[in-house]
């Protein structure tokens, strides 16, 4: 090795000639608007879809009063007709501002607290869903994303434009994650 060779001021991977003055520290996020959409429209279709079952049967769903009855093998004994309406549209409706993303923190709340008593209702299942359906696994998933929504809010594609909780979700958010939580804890109390 000769002194001319200097290894220290040769490029050791692919981004060596992008340079960091440092100036300029703020994250770039290029791709977060288009996960958020992508975020929305899985969750608010699923949750969709599953709101036109039990509100009017589609996609092989049981309508309003099949889905009464299947509340009851979960444990609902009182107002199930009531509660499946409540179900079906906080579903339908949660599902369709999630996709277009107006009013998310409030619509991503209503979808949480439907989770939120799926997953207590499937619980003693187990986590994985078998055979028999009754594991709680796709419920998280679907809280989770819920749930992720609630403090990132809808993302640079959607309807929002300057609200508040576009600007800053976080508090929105927490206020959202409370009335989640005190509406899954009213429906539990209330119904079981």
């Amino acid at each position: 090795m000769s002194s001319g060779d200097d290894f220290s001021q040769q490029p050791t991977s692919l981004l060596s000639d992008v340079e960091d003055d440092g100036a300029d520290d703020t994250p770039r996020q290029g791709g977060l608007g288009l996960g958020l959409l992508i975020l929305r429209l899985a969750l608010g279709a699923t949750m969709g879809a599953h709101g036109l079952q039990h509100l009017f049967g589609l996609f092989g769903g049981p309508g309003i009063g099949g889905f009464a009855r299947v509340l009851e093998t979960f444990g609902y004994h009182k107002q199930t007709t009531l509660l499946s309406w409540i179900t079906g549209i906080t579903e339908l409706a949660g599902g369709v501002l999630v996709i277009v993303g107006l009013f998310t923190p409030l619509a991503a709340a209503g979808l949480l607290g439907v989770m939120a008593n799926a997953v207590y209702a499937k619980f003693h299942g187990g986590f994985f869903e078998g055979g028999q359906g009754q594991g709680f696994e796709f419920e998280l998933l679907l809280g989770a994303s819920a749930l992720s929504l609630l403090f990132t809010g809808s993302g640079p594609i959607s309807l929002e434009r300057n609200t508040p909780w576009r600007k800053r979700p976080l508090p929105l958010g927490l206020v959202s994650l409370l009335l989640a939580a005190a509406a899954a804890v009213v429906v539990i109390v209330l119904t079981r």
